[in-house]
């Protein structure tokens, strides 16, 4: 079906009885005119050509046969109706009334810009592809390498120690695998994002106390193992407080989030919470003494400030974190603010706050 962005409906028009020398030098001006009677009927277009081929004095008996356009033909339909009838403008019917006219040029131009968006957007797609690829390998090896860590810390210990602290084990074992599912469900999330197809978001009754427990349990067991000293805390001004919203997506955000801060912090301690405003609720992550260099300081505001791609964004192998985090964040309807200098860093994900808080059961 034709679009009504090719249909022009301000045109110049001339009366059929016309005579031909007093519109000549406004024909030649406006390449064409519409033909129209003073009870508005369409009569046809008349066009320089139209002059060269039937020289008459009167514009009605100038006008040379012309097909017509109707609004359910396709593009490639009237663009063959243009090259039959050697002419650069047809004229529009809807339901046999007369209702504007296409400029074949108007076509040309918007079939190249459309070209050009393809085009722009084929490079745009192998350039995500050819950034998720490198960074694969490190997002999935990363998971893993601590699974394989914990088995074979578990598989040094004497049958009397693995039994006396099973259910430790078990939970560090568990959490690890837990952790490489989710760097697979955020693949898939970030794959589906990019294709633009829409992601289902499930909401639910969140207890914040028990998510951020959750999430100060896992960093403090994981830094355990690989001999960091960075102290994982949270605050909660309301430990009943009940958020309403996809927890699986949430908990994608705050734990990319804390882990950004760890990989970037020099300071003992990262702390997280949240802050309940009038209409929203801001989750922060803030570390002191961050190790950031001034140049990754801006490449990281650029990914959550612009809707530029950054397909070289590598920092410190950070992968697909960030950009996730970005758009995750904007699944929720809310946004990213990140801030950093020498002394601080701080990200904060600002999303709307559900007025709704039911018990928690």
């Amino acid at each position: 079906m034709i679009s009504k962005s090719y249909i022009t409906e301000s045109y110049p028009t001339v009366h059929p009885y016309s005579s031909i020398r007093s519109i000549e030098y406004e024909l030649t001006t406006k390449e064409y005119m519409v033909v129209i009677d003073d009870d508005c009927s369409f009569h046809g277009i008349l066009t320089v050509n139209d002059l060269i081929e039937r020289p008459h004095k009167i514009v009605i008996d100038c006008l040379t046969k012309k097909e017509h356009i109707t609004t359910s033909e396709t593009t490639s339909s009237f663009l063959n109706k243009f090259e039959r009838n050697n002419c650069f403008v047809l004229p529009v019917f809807h339901e046999n009334k007369f209702i504007g006219v296409i400029e074949k040029r108007t076509i040309i131009e918007r079939l190249k810009t459309k070209v050009k968006e393809l085009h722009d957007s084929s490079l745009i797609s192998y350039n995500v592809k050819k950034a998720f690829l490198n960074n694969l390998s490190h997002e999935v090896r990363t998971p893993l390498n601590g699974l394989i860590g914990f088995l074979e810390i578990i598989s040094l210990l004497d049958e009397e120690e693995v039994n006396k602290n099973s259910e430790h084990y078990y939970s560090l074992v568990s959490r690890s695998a837990d952790r490489f599912l989710q760097i697979m469900d955020n693949i898939i999330d970030l794959a589906l994002i990019d294709s633009d197809n829409n992601l289902n978001l499930k909401k639910e009754d969140i207890l914040i106390e028990e998510m951020f427990q959750d999430l100060a349990d896992y960093f403090s067991t994981a830094n355990t193992l690989h001999d960091d000293k960075t102290s994982i805390q949270y605050t909660n001004p309301d430990p009943s407080f009940i958020f309403h919203s996809d927890k699986k997506k949430l908990m994608h955000i705050l734990f990319h989030l804390i882990d950004v801060a760890i990989k970037f912090s020099n300071s003992k301690t990262i702390l997280f919470g949240y802050k309940k405003q009038d209409n929203t609720i801001d989750f922060f992550i803030t570390s002191n003494n961050a190790n950031i260099s001034k140049k990754d300081r801006q490449e990281i505001s650029e990914v959550f400030d612009n809707d530029v791609q950054n397909d070289n964004f590598t920092i410190r192998g950070l992968g697909i974190d960030l950009p996730l985090i970005k758009k995750l964040t904007e699944l929720l309807g809310g946004e990213i603010n990140f801030s950093t200098d020498e002394l601080e860093t701080t990200c904060i994900c600002n999303l709307p706050l559900n007025e709704f808080q039911p018990s928690f059961n």
